[in-house]
Formats: C-alpha cells, structure tokens, sequence
C-alpha cells in the first residue's frame, strides 16, 4: 500500500471510531470530502438540452442597497429584504448554449464558444426563454429580478461587495481588460463567490427584469421585490471589461438603458424557479 493510501485508511479508520462514540451530531461535522461533495452537487441542477448548471440560491434576508457607503444615490436606501428560495445559472450564458436553442448568434467576441453571448437585448432573451421552456415543461425560466441578482451576487445576502472573495482583482474588468486585451472570457475563468456561482463581478454586464427607476427602493416590498412600474428603462448589473472594477460592486445599479438595445459587453443568465419540493419547478 502506497503512502497515500495509507494515509487515507488510517483517516478513515480515525474517523470511524471517532464516529461511533460521539453524538450523531459531531459526527455530522466529520465528514470527509466526498459526502460534501455530493452534498455541494445536489444544489446544482443540468438543463438538458443546453446544459446550463443552475445553482440553488436558499432563502432569507440580506440589507440591500449601498452597505458599504461607497455607491450611488440609486444605491439606498439600504434596506431589509427577504427572499424565498430560487435558482440562478452558475455562468452567463454561454454562446454554444445560446446556439443550441437559437439560429443566430450576434456575439462580437465569438473567440469560443464557452465566452457568454453578447448583444442580446430583452426580445431576443424572450425568445431563448420561450424555446428553453418548450424543451422544459412546467418550469419557469426567466431573467433575475434586481433583489435576486444582488441577493445571489453576495453569495446569499453576505456582506460581501463584489462577487466573490478575489474580485475586484480576480474579475474581468477594465483593469485586466488595459493589461491583456478588450473583451469577455471564456465563463468560469476567475473563482466562484461563495455559492459557486461565477463572474457575478465583472466579465459581461447582465440584464435583469427591473424597470429602472432612481427611487425604485423606496417602494420596494420586504419579501422578494420586483419594481415594474412603467418606465422605458432596465437595468444592467455587475460590470463588465468595459469598466473600472468599482462598477462590478454588488450592489452597482448602471447602464439603465432600453430593453432594445444590443451591446457587445451585455449579457445575460437566467433564473430558474423553485418547486415545493426545493428542486426546480416542474
């Protein structure tokens, strides 16, 4: 027997006597990586026909808005919001996913087909949601409204400013984009945040469902709000290559712009609705 396997046995064989005399609770907190593993894998739900990971987000309460004190007007009031369970895509959307379901792709950089589709406006995203609820009865895509991007963006409401531990250094955003060149990357090329969700901060601006309004917290509801009052605005959220990294805060609300326009740092992911069951709708 090798060294490591040597090494693993006498783990096991600590962990197993360890176990059997202590509190089923403590041995909860004992558990080698593979159990976590699967643990981790069953919050994380594959679409078949494009293969697009969602990740569960679990419900609850965060401060949304400008904790930190270094955003904008259109950033506060902080305020309290709760949110139900929900599951949002582990990346942007990826230009083959689009082309699965699509028979065009607009995309300026079309480096490879794991970089996020760019240049899709609200009707084009429609369009895709349509086709994908088609291949997928009974269950209920659509864009994150403003509350369930953010909430996600920190990782379930943490305290968190940008998308995951490393940005803004580890996110692709005008300050990488000066050193190497301008354009997206391919997804999942920096860290996930604390869900194992990536490039919440940085790579492509996202679209959300949000009508844009400057005071639109001020008439926010406490559980699982959604502003749709009329207005010729969205939003776009978490920064891009295209700017500095401040704009990739959690909490950013820019680029409120018509949901007709077509931009080569825009992009999307999508949400996936919750079951009774706390899996995926169907």
């Amino acid at each position: 027997m090798n060294k490591p396997d040597s090494i693993q046995k006498n783990r096991a064989e600590f962990l197993s006597s360890t176990c059997a005399r202590l509190r089923a609770a403590l041995c909860v907190a004992l558990v080698v990586a593979a159990p976590l593993a699967a643990a981790e894998e069953a919050a994380v739900w594959r679409e078949p026909a494009t293969g697009m990971e969602f990740v569960r987000v679990p419900g609850g309460c965060f401060d949304m808005g400008d904790t930190f004190g270094d955003g904008e007007t259109n950033e506060r009031p902080v305020h309290k919001v709760c949110m139900t369970p929900y599951w949002i895509g582990r990346h942007e959307v990826t230009q083959e996913q689009w082309t699965r379901l699509m028979d065009y792709n607009l995309s300026v950089f079309a480096t490879s087909p794991a970089h996020p589709v760019d240049s899709v406006n609200q009707a084009d995203i429609a369009e895709f949601v349509r086709r994908l609820g088609e291949k997928n009865p009974g269950r209920v895509f659509r864009l994150p409204t403003e509350a369930e991007w953010e909430y996600a963006c920190r990782g379930a409401g943490r305290a968190e400013r940008f998308g995951g531990e490393a940005a803004p250094e580890g996110a692709n955003t005008a300050e990488r984009a000066e050193l190497e060149g301008d354009g997206s990357l391919a997804v999942g090329s920096y860290a996930p945040n604390a869900l194992g969700i990536h490039d919440m901060s940085g790579n492509l601006w996202e679209w959300v469902s949000d009508v844009y309004a400057a005071d639109a917290y001020l008439h926010h509801e406490a559980e699982n709000p959604h502003y749709q009052a009329s207005g010729p605005a969205r939003l776009l959220r978490g920064g891009a290559w295209t700017h500095p990294a401040g704009f990739a805060r959690c909490s950013k609300r820019h680029m409120h712009c018509r949901p007709t326009a077509r931009f080569d740092f825009v992009s999307f992911r999508l949400v996936l609705e919750e079951g009774a069951d706390g899996r995926p709708a169907h």
